[in-house]
């Protein structure tokens, strides 16, 4: 039996595929190791995931992709977490841009991309990353993410760029008012979550003209400051996973057409078509 986990920071994908092939999902918190301890990883596995798991000894093969596991030190760390409660499994660990590009590109070489919370982007030959522009987090460069769409809508919200329609139903909708909402920034933990929630607005209102251009601006900075630096982008397919690229897909497909980009497969998690790879031999199958 297969066991594969997409794993972000707040949220990990499991998959089992069983004797039969057939697979059973669940999910458990964040895996990350640049978040937690040794014992924290090790209690996430016993308390969440192995209720999850009748036959732990019978998994012969574990591939574990995860966010923070870019260093071999921190890939040890998940291997090393796993390996007593599945000891008869090979585990292989890899970052979780690489399992997006798995998922997305299989064996095909292009451009693989990640539009969730965060973002992420990679050149990809049909076997291993051959390029990366650098992700930074919000506080310097996340442009496509959820919380740079969130902090810019709030930006244009608060300083009165929005249209009197959305700025009443977006305080309204989270009974905000001003003062309040920079409370949740300046004073309440963990903002990028908060303002990555707003996407969630934003998809709700994607017809209005404002909330729109903000999408886009934000999706077309994502293509501009990162795909377009890859030198294979002019003839590569371009392919994205996360919430956000599944969402905003229309508009994604917009701001590529508008750059002479192919806009690839668009998943809304990963672990789609990492099950379709490790389920079916290795071989991709689309449908």
């Amino acid at each position: 039996m297969k066991l594969i986990a997409d794993s972000g920071s707040t949220k990990t994908s499991w998959a089992l595929i069983d004797k039969q092939n057939k697979v059973h999902h669940f999910s458990t918190r964040g895996h990350n190791p640049y978040y937690y301890s040794d014992q924290e990883l090790s209690e996430i596995l016993q308390k969440e995931l192995l209720p999850n798991i009748s036959e732990p000894t019978k998994i012969t093969e574990i591939f574990f992709y995860g966010s923070g596991c870019s260093s071999q030190t921190n890939c040890n760390r998940v291997e090393d977490a796993l390996q007593p409660l599945f000891i008869h499994a090979v585990i292989q660990v890899h970052h979780d841009l690489y399992g997006a590009a798995l998922s997305l590109l299989q064996h095909e070489s292009g451009i693989a991309c990640i539009l969730g919370t965060g973002s992420n982007s990679c050149e990809w030959d049909g076997h291993q990353i051959t390029a990366n522009v650098p992700s930074l987090g919000f506080m310097l460069a996340d442009e496509g993410s959820g919380t740079t769409i969130g902090k810019n809508l709030l930006k244009g919200l608060l300083k009165g760029e929005a249209d009197t329609e959305i700025t009443t139903a977006f305080y309204n909708h989270h009974n905000l008012t001003f003062e309040k909402t920079l409370d949740l920034i300046y004073k309440q933990p963990e903002p990028n979550r908060f303002m990555a929630s707003l996407t969630r607005f934003a998809l709700k209102h994607i017809e209005n003209a404002w909330c729109r251009k903000v999408v886009k601006q934000s999706l077309d900075d994502f293509i501009t400051l990162n795909v377009k630096l890859y030198e294979g982008h002019p003839y590569m397919p371009v392919a994205f996973t996360g919430s956000i690229a599944y969402h905003f897909k229309e508009v994604l497909q917009e701001v590529c057409d508008e750059h002479g980009l192919t806009l690839g497969l668009v998943l809304k998690d990963p672990i789609e078509g990492l099950v379709n790879y490790h389920q079916h031999g290795n071989t991709y199958n689309s449908k």
